[in-house]
């Protein structure tokens, strides 16, 4: 009964966790860990309200979630008892990414291989759009075995994290804070791309300008934005930071900074339509590498962390439940388009 109620405790002390939810996800927790094994029963209504203070209609209501879900059982007369054990539950993984972009998709295909047949893994995606956010988290929170997110960076993220149990959730990609020892592992922006800028110092000293195409509001990293911003001002190098690509932008001796790919297409395309040549009469930076920036044009000069290792961190985690909590550095892969 005390490991119960530990469970139920550490589940979430948040206000924006419902106690159903906690009942629900502390047995969960016990039977995936195997502290419940089947056939053993489990308190009774009257008893589990009595040690937690919570109504008794509270605990009908979980056990009743449970009994759907084919997770316990009741015999008249005598309780309820563990069905099942699951063993689809305490192998499933809930990962919530931005997008299935092509280096999300790469994280996804390491992190599955890097797992296993053994697990379930279902995928969602809020595209950087609170509401969906909130509404998946809403949806998985004490449904899976172990949780994988991508968080949109704000205080309200915060809270919404803080729901979980730490030692189930890690955290990728973008840094978020909770208070709590939760494991990460993420990438970091600024000064990653201020390194890139000194290393790639002789090559943009040959442009007149740079154009970075940045839009706020998007999932863009915030640190791409300061780092350049940065970097110019230190260098006495004219920047102009744009939303979007306009065909008035293309023209030579201009450094273009792309951070979306719908940009970087946009620019390679209206290039070619007016004869102006990469990596001679414009240069391109991209962020985020990718097969195809390998290929086109010659190859696009990229920065990009590499999501393969980020993959494989995250796939440790799930197996030995080991915190971790690592920034996986950004790289510069120089190729003809400066």
């Amino acid at each position: 009964m005390s490991e119960l109620l530990h469970e139920i405790n550490i589940v979430g002390n948040s206000t924006l966790i419902t106690k159903q939810e906690r009942i629900v996800g502390g047995i969960l927790n016990c039977i995936e860990d195997g502290r419940f094994a089947l056939g053993d029963p489990l308190p009774s209504v009257n008893e589990l309200s009595r040690q937690l203070g919570y109504a008794r209609e509270t605990i009908v209501k979980s056990y009743k979630e449970l009994k759907e879900r084919g997770i316990i059982k009741s015999k008249q007369g005598v309780g309820y008892f563990v069905a099942s054990n699951n063993p689809d539950l305490r192998q499933s993984v809930a990962m919530v990414l931005y997008g299935f972009q092509t280096f999300q998709q790469d994280f996804y295909n390491t992190f599955r291989k890097s797992l296993g047949k053994d697990y379930q893994i279902d995928i969602f995606f809020h595209h950087n759009n609170f509401k969906i956010y909130e509404s998946i988290i809403d949806s998985i929170l004490a449904s899976y075995g172990m949780y994988v997110i991508a968080p949109i960076q704000n205080q309200s993220s915060e809270n919404l994290l803080s729901r979980f149990n730490p030692e189930r959730l890690i955290i990728v990609d973008r840094y978020q804070y909770v208070d709590k020892k939760v494991s990460k592992v993420t990438q970091e922006f600024e000064q990653s791309l201020l390194n890139v800028f000194e290393e790639l110092q002789d090559k943009i000293q040959q442009y007149d300008e740079i154009i970075l195409y940045y839009r706020e509001g998007s999932d863009y990293p915030k640190g791409i934005l300061e780092a350049t911003q940065k970097y110019c001002a230190e260098e006495n190098i004219k920047l102009s930071v744009r939303e979007e690509f306009e065909e008035s932008d293309l023209a030579s001796g201009i450094l273009f900074f792309t951070i979306g790919d719908s940009d970087l297409w946009t620019i390679l395309k209206t290039a070619k339509i007016k004869g102006l040549k990469i990596g001679k009469d414009i240069g391109i930076l991209s962020h985020n590498d990718s097969p195809v920036k390998e290929i086109i044009e010659g190859g696009i000069t990229t920065f990009s962390t590499d999501f393969n290792l980020m993959a494989k961190h995250a796939a440790k985690f799930i197996s030995n439940k080991k915190y971790i909590n690592k920034i996986i550095p950004s790289k510069l892969i120089i190729r003809k388009s400066l």
